[in-house]
């Protein structure tokens, strides 16, 4: 079965990758979905289906979320 490619996705994806690469994602995904003026979750979406989470600076409520969700395990 193939993949159907979207266009716009990857061309957001693209964007995303264009602005992280040469900071060497040194920034949050809110600086990226702002710097290629995208809404955050569309960003968000788009960094989960390439596997990009991983690169990216997390922000406080993130590290704030894990500690919430390890507290309660």
């Amino acid at each position: 079965m193939t993949k159907t490619v979207n266009p716009t996705t990857e061309a957001i994806a693209f964007r995303v990758w264009q602005h992280c690469e040469p900071i060497g994602w040194n920034c949050t995904v809110a600086d990226a979905a702002e710097a290629v003026g995208e809404p955050l979750s569309r960003v968000r979406r788009i960094i989960g289906h390439k596997g990009w989470g991983g690169r990216f600076r997390a922000t406080r409520t993130d590290i704030s979320a894990v500690y919430e969700v390890e507290a309660q395990g």
